[in-house]
């Protein structure tokens, strides 16, 4: 099987590990002064807006990022680095009690925001600074020196004990990452590159900087916010794109019977297992010159294994999951015990430290005898014969949903301790997460719950127990724990009502939906009311902006709201999808020759 040749460790770019992420930038800015770094905003202007956040922030030590996906997060964390601190993102749709804790957990000097989140902003960690980037003065730039080996930011993950746990990167760990990725992929001004995920995974740190390292223009899409519709426009101007396997789906299901997006020159996929259907879809709707990625790694290191696929060798896969790949050059990756299947074990001079964790996943980390760093994953390969590996699952009981990483003791920690909840086990099936409580019910958990998980940790389903079955050594069978039976009661429905009823069956799959409950408690997550939003403005023939959905999540609600409200003008400059929409077309017009 023909593969595309991932360069050679000679090839790689020394010279950048040797800087920081913000001379790199400045680098680029130089070389590239008006060239977009986002639509609408050349690098110039970026640097210049960066440096204002650089001088607002100078002196401190770590700063969090409390604004919406976008241009502003993206000049926040470059000021940030430029000021020689480390970035820690908040993303404003979690819990506040959860950003609370995150806050506290990295000690915040400042906090970074925008006037919609000034309110939490002041409330997230007492005697910190809060800046509305929004407001910053006009003084000159805070651009400082900054050390290769100094903390670039704190990323958060979902903790076993209950607690958010902190991944720190160095700005050379970056770097390495950044530069690794160019190669792969021979990243280039003329690319533009997809920045899907939250700013809170590291997927978002590859990105962004992979483009705006090479002069190349960044395209962020908040999916939450803007839908499928709208990442389906972006994505026909996009030549890089990156997303987990489960995003991918959405957008290519959203797409015209027989459209290809032929810009697009390279798919990189991770998260979660890529199978043979992604490659059908690969095949159907994309050129014959693109390439497709499924890549392996964790935020403890980003990308350490990659699989490069064309369309001829998608072609070839048998059937079921698709392998991981080879290790990356810079780093190496090892099945322990030896043998055919082991746990999968990554070693390299450019893995992440954690800032706060339990001894338990401090231990995950370890150094060889001749010095080299090793983290154990906890997942479990198998080495092929060809050399590539094969990814099994997990060896704990850490679990993916739609590429985020869950901890479920995290989640039996929090449901634990909700009023009436004496114990609490949560189990994955088929990508979704269910909740056994002992409690005398699980009405209103979900509501209690979302109050401090953020929303990809929620539970689909709430089941009360008198009691948990146990196995023979006394801990509990969660074969034995009964399977939930989706909701099946038919209900009277008016015309309207019945166009957003099929939507929903569609999107949850489910053969009938009741009008007055909430679609998060009917199973559906904030993919599955993307996937909503998309069928009825086919349906309905009008734009239905997604914050509609979660303010009306009910068929009966939104009903209500779509016969008393007249249809959103086309130009509205509230809405976030039309500031997008003019602005591709401001810059299609800027390119289109008279």
């Amino acid at each position: 099987m023909s593969t595309l040749v991932v360069p050679e460790h000679r090839e790689f770019r020394a010279e950048w590990l040797a800087e920081s992420i913000p001379a790199r930038f400045l680098a680029a800015a130089r070389a590239h002064p008006d060239r977009p770094a986002l639509d609408g905003l050349t690098y110039a202007e970026l640097a210049r807006r960066a440096g204002l956040v650089a001088a607002a922030v100078r002196g401190a030590r770590r700063v969090a990022l409390l604004l919406d996906h976008g241009e502003r997060t993206i000049a926040a964390i470059l000021g940030t680095l430029g000021a020689g601190a480390a970035y820690v993102p908040l993303d404003p749709r979690y819990p506040p009690v959860r950003l609370r804790r995150m806050a506290a957990l990295a000690g915040a000097d400042v906090v970074l925001t925008s006037p919609g989140h000034l309110a939490l902003a002041g409330e997230l960690l007492e005697g910190c600074r809060v800046v509305d980037v929004t407001a910053l003065a006009e003084e000159p730039s805070g651009w400082v020196p900054v050390d290769p080996d100094s903390a670039a930011y704190i990323l958060f993950t979902s903790g076993s004990t209950g607690e958010p746990k902190g991944v720190v990167q160095t700005h050379r760990g970056v770097l390495f990452q950044v530069a690794a990725h160019t190669n792969n992929l021979r990243i280039g001004p003329s690319d533009r590159v997809s920045v899907l995920s939250s700013f809170s995974f590291d997927m978002a740190v590859t990105d962004t900087f992979s483009a705006l390292l090479n002069g190349a223009c960044v395209v962020p899409v908040d999916v939450r916010a803007a839908g499928l519709s709208e990442l389906a426009a972006a994505a026909r101007e996009i030549t890089i794109y990156h997303s987990t396997p489960t995003v991918f789906r959405y957008l290519v299901d959203a797409l015209a019977d027989g459209e290809r997006l032929s810009r697009m020159r390279a798919i990189v996929l991770g998260g979660e297992a890529v199978v043979g259907a992604d490659l059908d879809r690969f095949r159907r709707h994309f050129g014959d010159s693109c390439v497709l990625v499924n890549g392996y790694g964790a935020t403890e290191i980003s990308f350490a294994v990659q699989n490069h696929l064309t369309q001829a060798d998608a072609a070839l896969v048998p059937a079921g999951v698709v392998p991981i790949g080879r290790p990356l050059p810079g780093t190496r990756v090892t099945l322990e015990p030896p043998g055919p299947e082991g746990q999968i074990v990554i070693r390299s001079p450019y893995l992440a430290d954690y800032w706060c964790a339990p001894a338990g996943d401090a231990a995950r980390f370890g150094t060889d005898p001749d010095g080299t760093r090793y983290y154990l994953t906890g997942d479990l390969g198998r080495l092929l014969p060809d050399g590539r590996i094969a990814y099994l699952g997990r060896l704990d009981r850490q679990v993916k949903i739609r590429g985020h990483r869950v901890e479920l003791g995290e989640v039996e920690a929090a449901l634990s301790a909700l009023p009436g909840v004496s114990k609490a086990t949560v189990v994955a099936r088929d990508e979704h997460l269910h909740a056994y409580v002992i409690a005398e019910s699980a009405a209103g958990l979900r509501d209690a719950l979302s109050g401090v998980l953020p929303e990809y940790m929620l539970p689909t389903t709430f089941t009360a127990l008198s009691a948990f079955p146990l196995t023979p050594t006394g801990k509990v069978d969660t074969a034995a724990l009964p399977t939930h039976q989706p909701v099946t009661r038919a209900s009277t429905l008016t015309g309207l009502e019945e166009v957003i009823a099929a939507a929903w069956r569609t999107a949850l799959d489910l053969p009938q939906v009741p009008r007055d409950q909430n679609f998060f408690d009917t199973g559906g997550h904030s993919l599955l009311m993307a996937k909503v939003q998309l069928h009825l403005e086919t349906a309905l023939g009008r734009r239905l902006p997604l914050t509609t959905l979660y303010t009306h999540p009910t068929v009966a609600a939104l009903a209500r709201h779509l016969t008393q409200e007249p249809p959103p003008s086309p130009t509205d400059p509230a809405d976030p999808t039309d500031r997008m929409t003019r602005r591709r077309q401001a810059r299609r017009d800027r390119t289109t020759p008279p």
